[in-house]
C-alpha cells in the first residue's frame, strides 16, 4: 500500500514538472540563478514575451550606461531588483518572472517599441497562441519608484500577494539607537542650563509657525499618498513640481515650505523687530529690505502657481 502511493506521488511530481514547457524550465533556471531576476538581451525578450505562454513576465527596459545620465533608471533598478529578489522567495515563484532588458543588449527592442525615454516596465501576462500579445505598462510617473506600489500593481494583475521584503540595515539600526540613547542622555545633561527656553513664549511660538508651514506645504497629504519624492520628465530630466492641483512631488512641498518660511520671517521682523529699533534710519531700511523681501518671494510664489496651473493669471515681478 505504501509502495502504491509514494508510486502516485512520484507520478504526479512527474506529469507537473513535464507540464513546464522548456521556456519555462529556462526561465526557472536564469532567476534562480541571478536572484529572481533574469539578464534579457533583444533575442530572449522576444522569444520570452512571444508565443504561447503559461506564466507570466514583467520586463524593465532602462539605460543605465553612464553616457545616457538615466537618473530615474538608477533609482528604480534597485527597487525593481528588491520585488524580484522577494518573489522568488515565494512558494511558487513560477508564476511570474523577472526579466531585465538594458538599452545597451536590446536596442533593436527599444526601436520596435518606439520608446524615446527610460525607464519603462511592461507585464505580458499568460497567453495562448493567437491571443494579444499587448503587455500593461505601468506608470512610473504616477506611482513612482518605491518597490512598495510596484508590488501592488503586480499582486492586482497576477491575483496574488507579490512581497516586498526588505533587508535589516543593522548598522542604520544601531546609529538610530545610538542616536536616541545620545539624544537623552544630553537633554537630562542639558535641562537646567536650557529648560528656560521650553517655557519661553517665543519658542512655542516658533514651534507654532514651524508646524503650520508642515502642514499648509503639503506634508500631510505625502504622508497619506505617499508620492514619488521627484518624477522623470522628458529627455531624462528630474521635475520637482507636479502639474495640476491633484498631486504633488514631494520635493515640491519642501520648496513650498520653505518659500512660506522665509515669508513668514519677513512678516514677524516687519511687525516685532522693526518697530524695537531705536535708530530710525536703521529702521527704515529695514523696512525697505524685508517688505522687498515678501515682494521677490511672493512674486516666486505666484509663478509656482502658474507652474502647478497655467491658467493661473496673476502676478508681481517675473
Amino acid at each position: 500500500m505504501k509502495s502504491s502511493l509514494l508510486f502516485l506521488l512520484v507520478a504526479l511530481i512527474a506529469l507537473v514538472t513535464a507540464q513546464k514547457d522548456a521556456k519555462t524550465q529556462r526561465l526557472i533556471g536564469l532567476a534562480k540563478k541571478n536572484n529572481g531576476l533574469v539578464k534579457l538581451t533583444s533575442n530572449t525578450y522576444s522569444q520570452f514575451t512571444e508565443g504561447k505562454r503559461n506564466y507570466g513576465i514583467v520586463v524593465l527596459l532602462t539605460a543605465l550606461d553612464d553616457y545616457f545620465k538615466c537618473v530615474p533608471c538608477r533609482e528604480f533598478d534597485p527597487e525593481y531588483k528588491l520585488v524580484a529578489s522577494s518573489f522568488q522567495k515565494t512558494k511558487d515563484p513560477t508564476r511570474v518572472f523577472f526579466g531585465h532588458l538594458d538599452f545597451k543588449d536590446g536596442q533593436t527592442i527599444y526601436q520596435k517599441l518606439n520608446l524615446q525615454t527610460a525607464p519603462n516596465v511592461l507585464y505580458f501576462p499568460p497567453s495562448q497562441p493567437g491571443a494579444p500579445a499587448e503587455p500593461v505598462k505601468y506608470d512610473l510617473s504616477r506611482n513612482g519608484f518605491v518597490a512598495e506600489k510596484f508590488a501592488e500593481f503586480l499582486s492586482r494583475e497576477i491575483g496574488a500577494p507579490v512581497p516586498v521584503t526588505r533587508p535589516t540595515d543593522y548598522l542604520a539600526l544601531g546609529l538610530k539607537v545610538f542616536g536616541v540613547v545620545g539624544a537623552a542622555a544630553i537633554l537630562k545633561l542639558a535641562y537646567p542650563y536650557f529648560g528656560v527656553m521650553l517655557h519661553h513664549r517665543n519658542t512655542w511660538a516658533a514651534l507654532s509657525i514651524i508646524t503650520i508651514l508642515i502642514m499648509t506645504s503639503g506634508h500631510m497629504w505625502n504622508q497619506i499618498r505617499n508620492p514619488p519624492y521627484v518624477m522623470a520628465g522628458a529627455g531624462g530630466k528630474v521635475n520637482f513640481i507636479a502639474g495640476g492641483f491633484q498631486q504633488q512631488l514631494g520635493l515640491e512641498s519642501r520648496v513650498v515650505a520653505a518659500t512660506y518660511g522665509i515669508l513668514a520671517m519677513a512678516v514677524v521682523c516687519l511687525a516685532v523687530y522693526v518697530p524695537k529699533m531705536k535708530d530710525t534710519m536703521h529702521q527704515r531700511i529695514s523696512v525697505y529690505i524685508w517688505t522687498f523681501c515678501i515682494l521677490i518671494v511672493f512674486s516666486a510664489l505666484m509663478n509656482l502657481f502658474r507652474i502647478k496651473n497655467g491658467a493661473y493669471p496673476f502676478r508681481i515681478f517675473f
